[in-house]
């Protein structure tokens, strides 16, 4: 406290007389107690001048006995601390503090700031294992909770409360008695005192949430205490509460600069409510991973039914299309902040499993892709990618595999087909072929409009990799048969009734923790199809958000279509067939849509699934007449492209030197970020994982779509482009898209390649 830190005469303590200081430290003591026992046997009236005199004993006191302490350690035996013990001076003095009327709260604050002291100081001693100081601890706390407080209080406080939790942490002893002193109280009093400030702004918030991840974090280990938060804090609801409060303040429309409606690092910080949103977000995902299972399992299921449900469900439902674009941005931001796998869990349960009049989440987001409206159609692309970036066996399932395992799309004479590896890479051969005429033998500057193919083989080797290892442990090859497409014949009924499962939404667990074993699904698929020798390392894998502990219970849920559905209606269902419908009319849309579609399909071209790969990157695979394969759609736009360019090359070099402008605009913009952040780069929402940072290889970033830095706004300059020229009838829209078809078919073939070998 300032008191003692200004006092640097006791810093040099080789010389000290101990026997000096402990008489000191005696008569300051007897002088102390003289007044106190004057207004205790007398009751005349305490003035000013006497609570004076208390505050500056007890000032040298605490001097006297920090540096008695720290002079006896040699000998571990100092006179003034035991003293200090035997006499109860604490306790002694919060009881007269009672009795002294207006002066009450004055002398419980400076008894604060000595708390802070000998907390901050006797960090690694046992002094709190003596019930005369942690009594009167015990008893100041408690006289705080539910009041009024000043900022002067609220600092200190919060401070003192964080020591505490620190030395708690130390000593598992003290925190075995503090716990034995609350069974009988209705509450936890740290955390009753905590909870009102962890939402708080500024450095008494932040002092708070790290007092309250100390605390929670001796729980992990420790079920009376997991017992004691569950029964008699309010931890969870207030963490869940806090986010719907905080979500509800969020802008409900957001003027996005970067063009590609997903926050960045850079948005954040231009707006303090999301700053704080994300605070409370992060706040949560840190006491998900260390806290008790059991208290962990009553966030998630306060978190699913107090925000998720009733806050971020009716968002997604609006009308609005600002207000629902801006609704999605923000699932997307959920998506990629939350890193705890049983919290991502949860909001994956949410997306995928919850209705809202009638309708799921997912098959509104699906039908939003081909949406009219700009925004809700580029918020919902990047969404979906960020739910595919998850490597989510149960999501793969539900968006894609579920439609491609009975393997209607193809023609029964290709099943056997379906795992055949292009060694010779003609796949690759056949993306090259598609690229437009207009844009082949040209000479361009591979340092500014076009990345240099290899740089497309190097990023698609690191994605590649990083996907097969974080789907290495699912429980199907999606192979053709593994699962046997003969998996669709299990009866309807069967499954609709199990409510065990992730896809029950009106079970009242988290999800977390609702799934069923691996064997309970083989038992009831009636397949041996799945892996043999499912180790100890599968189960506890959370390379994956949904991680081995949630195996595939999709393909056994009433989302399954029957065995007539499947084989009298070939489809790849509503998402590919969305995105499928999307691409076909690539020439005329905006070119920041088809910048989000692409990636979106690039994404799903990275699986190292033989089912994904077939029907995206087999251009020998034969289908079924009704189904629309992506080698057909590409051929078709390289058709439309190059009739409608013909002659054009002046719109052609109108659209590079655009897109060259709008790199260097992205460029100057993430410089001048860097300067106005003091030359620190923001972290982008990686969910803690380097690996998802993108890779600044010259253009070609822009066209593997990483939006995690700010895009420039696209203005008419007096040298520049804008997307479209004032007063100009026709715009750029077909040369800049035709552009990113050669850009993306480049981006496939080193695919395709590096699939091929990995």
């Amino acid at each position: 406290m300032s008191w003692f830190k200004r006092n640097k005469g006791f810093e040099k303590i080789d010389d000290l007389d101990l026997s000096a200081c402990f008489d000191s430290f005696n008569k300051h003591w007897q002088q102390t107690f003289e007044i106190i026992d004057r207004f205790q046997t007398s009751k005349s009236i305490i003035k000013y001048d006497d609570i004076v005199a208390v505050i500056n004993h007890l000032n040298q006191l605490i001097k006297l006995l920090l540096l008695d302490v720290q002079s006896a350690k040699s000998t571990n035996q100092s006179r003034c601390l035991e003293y200090f013990l035997k006499n109860q001076l604490l306790g002694k003095l919060y009881s007269w503090s009672l009795k002294t009327d207006r002066y009450s709260n004055y002398l419980k604050l400076e008894q604060l700031k000595v708390y802070g002291v000998l907390l901050s100081e006797f960090r690694g001693h046992q002094l709190l294992s003596d019930d005369s100081i942690l009594n009167p601890l015990l008893l100041i706390l408690n006289s705080y909770d539910g009041d009024c407080l000043s900022v002067e209080i609220e600092k200190h406080l919060v401070t003192v409360l964080r020591q505490f939790c620190v030395v708690l942490s130390h000593h598992s002893n003290i925190l075995s008695n503090v716990l034995k002193k609350n069974i009988k109280n209705s509450k936890c009093i740290i955390l009753s005192l905590l909870m009102a400030f962890i939402h708080r702004e500024g450095s008494i918030g932040e002092e708070a949430r790290d007092a309250l991840l100390i605390f929670m974090s001796l729980s992990r280990q420790n079920d009376v205490l997991a017992n004691i938060i569950i029964s008699k804090s309010n931890v969870s609801p207030v963490l869940a509460t806090g986010l719907s409060g905080l979500y509800s303040v969020l802008p409900r429309k957001l003027d996005f600069e970067n063009d590609c409606y997903r926050l960045s690092p850079e948005n954040i910080e231009d707006v303090p409510e999301l700053n704080n949103f994300l605070a409370s977000v992060e706040l949560c995902n840190a006491v998900a991973k260390i806290c008790h299972k059991s208290v962990y399992d009553q966030l998630l299921d306060y978190l699913y039914h107090g925000f998720l449900l009733p806050v971020v469900g009716p968002a997604l439902m609006q009308v609005a299309e600002e207000e629902v674009a801006t609704a999605t941005v923000y699932l997307d931001l959920l998506l990629r902040s939350v890193t705890h796998p049983g919290l991502l869990q949860t909001f994956v349960k949410f997306v995928l499993c919850e209705r809202f009049e009638k309708v799921k989440i997912i098959e509104l987001l699906i039908n939003r892709i081909n949406n009219r409206s700009f925004k809700v159609c580029i918020s919902t692309l990047a969404l979906m990618e960020t739910v595919l970036d998850l490597n989510c066996e149960d999501v793969m399932l539900e968006l894609v595999l579920k439609y491609l395992v009975p393997c209607t799309h193809i023609m029964l004479s290709q099943r056997s087909r379906i795992k055949q590896v292009d060694s010779y890479c003609k796949s690759a051969d056949i993306f090259l072929s598609l690229i437009p005429d207009v844009f082949k033998h040209r000479n361009l500057d591979s340092q500014t409009l076009y990345s240099e193919y290899r740089c497309y083989l190097n990023c698609a080797r690191i994605k590649i990799s990083e996907c097969a290892i974080e789907t290495k442990h699912w429980t199907y090859l999606y192979d053709g048969e593994n699962p046997s497409h003969t998996i669709v014949e299990i009866k309807t009924h069967e499954v609709e009734n199990d409510q065990s499962s992730i896809l029950s939404a009106d079970d009242s667990s988290s999800g977390y923790e609702s799934f069923k074993p691996i064997k309970d699904i083989e038992k009831m698929l009636g397949t041996d199809d799945i892996r043999p020798n499912l180790t100890d390392e599968m189960v506890s894998n959370t390379s994956s958000p949904c991680g081995s502990d949630s195996p595939t219970c999709f393909i056994r849920q009433s989302t399954l279509k029957t065995k007539e559905q499947f084989t009298h209606y070939p489809c790849l269902g509503p998402f590919l067939e969305a995105l499928f419908s999307k691409l076909e009319n690539m020439p005329e849309q905006d070119f920041r849509i088809n910048l989000r579609l692409t990636a979106v399909i690039t994404r799903l071209s990275m699986y190292n699934k033989p089912l994904i790969q077939s029907l995206l990157l087999n251009h020998s695979m034969i289908f079924q007449p009704c189904i629309r394969s992506l080698f057909q759609i590409l051929r078709s736009l390289k058709q439309a492209i190059e009739s409608k360019l013909n002659g054009r090359m002046d719109k052609i070099k109108e659209a590079e030197t655009f897109l060259i402008e709008r790199e260097n605009k992205l460029s100057n913009t993430q410089t001048q970020s860097h300067r106005s952040s003091g030359g620190k780069n923001p972290e982008p929402f990686t969910r803690g994982e380097t690996k998802r940072r993108s890779l600044s290889i010259a253009f070609g970033a822009m066209f593997r779509r990483n939006t995690g830095q700010k895009e420039a706004v696209l203005e008419s300059t007096s040298n520049g482009y804008r997307y479209y020229k004032e007063n100009e009838i026709e715009s750029l829209d077909l040369p800049i898209n035709a552009i990113i078809l050669t850009e993306w078919l480049k981006e496939l073939s080193a695919i395709c390649q590096e699939h091929a070998i990995s």
